[in-house]
């Protein structure tokens, strides 16, 4: 069984006013052409044919407008006829308007998008995105949510008349940005932010990482107010439920080590006139944990903030501690295997130390 979320516009409305030659086609007019002529009636309804089954669960997703919110109750009635037993249609907030579209339409796009994925699995289905019809940006939208879900796209390729398949490309996007800067997206979440308060935000952080983080953020609205852009937003869901993931993973096993200091590289031991204040007490609260292997120096940055760096698959969590704007890398290495355990200790760490 599958839920295959589809984007729906008003091609049932569009082709039908052509076939009749009228602008505004009836409700039985559209109702007769989609049972006769399926597959030229209805973009929606021409994919939904060569892709679905009668046991699937059909998620039709569209537009606040009229004639949107008809054509998907009319599919929704020419699928039910056809022995479907479960055909939903869900409202966006997307309306034909262009500020509209950018401040909320998309926005509200991606949040159902991914709100139905993870209700598909929750009930252990499979999903595929349809996104044969409805506006060029959502098709554009559906496809990267796609991606970074690791869900397949799919749609009809007009010349040929079949449909083509995006799979999802075998790589976890790296949401690292979110762990290392977590304060900044924990502060921007908690109200509306002005462009002039972003930008003092983002003055002490290194320029790569400020044009990363900006290019996650929307263009300032109305009100001068900056928000995560959508697929900022699709991405910082993303982290969210990796977060809810590792959580719910076991801890890595333990390593049987007697004196913790043996953890811990002799540089930083010994105290070297190099490392900040404090980076010799910090390592030894993350030697303490049982499935830290070791922890070894690298080398120095000025930054105002100690944060988690970043996190591998293979255990290892890098991390900078900061004193007085002057910071030591950190890398420690642990006996986690695999994304989700490494996030976990990771987690763990940054609690430990007080890291926002």
């Amino acid at each position: 069984m599958t839920t295959i979320l589809t984007t729906t516009g008003i091609s049932l409305f569009l082709n039908t006013s052509r076939k009749y030659d009228i602008k505004e086609p009836t409700d039985d007019q559209m109702r007769q052409y989609l049972r006769m002529e399926p597959e030229h009636a209805s973009a929606e309804a021409n994919s939904l044919i060569q892709i679905a089954q009668p046991d699937d669960h059909l998620v039709l997703l569209c537009t606040e407008t009229s004639n949107a919110k008809k054509c998907a109750e009319l599919l929704k009635e020419f699928f039910t006829n056809r022995g479907f037993k479960y055909v939903q249609a869900v409202e966006l907030q997307f309306q034909e308007k262009e500020e509209h579209i950018e401040t909320q339409g998309l926005r509200n796009l991606v949040n159902t998008l991914i709100d139905e994925i993870e209700k598909a699995r929750r009930k252990k289905q499979e999903v595929v995105i349809n996104a044969t019809a409805g506006f060029k940006a959502q098709t554009v939208y559906s496809t990267m949510i796609g991606m970074i879900y690791h869900v397949p796209v799919k749609y009809i390729y007009e010349t040929f008349q079949r449909i083509v398949t995006f799979n999802p490309i075998a790589l976890d996007w790296d949401t690292s940005l979110f762990l290392t800067y977590n304060w900044f997206f924990q502060w921007l979440d908690e109200e509306p932010r002005s462009q002039r308060e972003v930008e003092e935000r983002l003055r002490a952080l290194p320029d790569s990482d400020k044009e990363k983080i900006r290019s996650m953020l929307s263009a300032p609205d109305e009100n001068g107010d900056i928000f995560l852009s959508p697929m900022g937003e699709a991405l910082r869901q993303r982290f969210a439920r990796e977060t809810e993931e590792a959580e719910e993973a076991d801890w890595p096993p333990t390593v049987e080590v007697k004196n913790i200091k043996d953890k811990i590289a002799n540089s930083i031991v010994k105290q070297g006139h190099d490392y900040p204040k404090g980076t010799k007490a910090a390592c030894e609260k993350i030697a303490r944990l049982p499935y830290v292997q070791s922890i070894i120096g690298d080398n120095f940055v000025n930054s105002p903030y100690s944060r988690i760096n970043h996190t591998y698959e293979n255990g290892i969590v890098e991390l900078q501690w900061t004193e007085d704007g002057k910071a030591a890398r950190l890398i420690v290495h642990t006996t986690a295997q695999g994304r989700l355990q490494t996030r976990k200790v990771a987690e763990k760490i940054r609690e430990i130390l007080g890291i926002e």
